[in-house]
């Protein structure tokens, strides 16, 4: 939006999805090196709420609440956000494509994702960081994505990451310029 010589930027909001193991969180680190941003992973924010995670309903609920209202704090501020989770499902996705519209950000949704046996031997290993998903979580979440209701970038985490880095880096220059 322009009036006169004062040019207001629209904040963007970055959407993550993927299976666990599928390396959303790397993904999000190396797109934060690039492009300022609120940081919203909610591996993170769940290891505050409970110290040792059940992916329970009720759990999974009050961690999408406040990972919600933290990006609607930071993108009301004027800060492009990226939220970091698996979203799989399109009912996982539309609270944060419903606030992306709310809130006048534009919305860059990102899926991350790579072959099956490369998800199973990243999840075999330690698991760096806030996740605390295995193999027993993956099993769980696997048959649950759908597809995406808007356009996505589609990440296979195999290759490297720099081109689809600066990708989604020119998309929201563009869209929130």
């Amino acid at each position: 939006m322009t009036s006169g010589n004062f040019s207001q930027r629209r904040p963007a909001l970055v959407l993550l999805s993927g299976l666990p193991g599928a390396g959303k969180t790397t993904f999000a680190r190396e797109l934060g090196k690039a492009l300022a941003c609120a940081h919203f992973e909610s591996d993170a924010v769940r290891r505050g709420i409970a110290a040792t995670p059940t992916y329970a309903p009720d759990e999974s609920a009050r961690v999408f609440r406040t990972v919600e209202e933290r990006a609607r704090e930071a993108l009301r501020s004027g800060r492009n956000t990226l939220v970091d989770a698996t979203n799989l499902t399109r009912s996982d996705r539309r609270r944060f494509h419903r606030l992306a519209g709310r809130v006048d950000a534009f919305l860059v949704a990102v899926r991350l994702t790579a072959p099956e046996e490369v998800i199973r031997e990243r999840l075999s290993r330690p698991r760096q960081g806030n996740s605390a998903a295995g193999l027993a979580v993956y099993e769980l979440m696997r048959g649950r994505a759908q597809p995406s209701t808007v356009p996505v970038v589609v990440v296979d985490t195999r290759f490297d990451l720099a081109a689809s880095i600066a990708l989604v880096v020119r998309l929201v220059e563009n869209g929130s310029g």
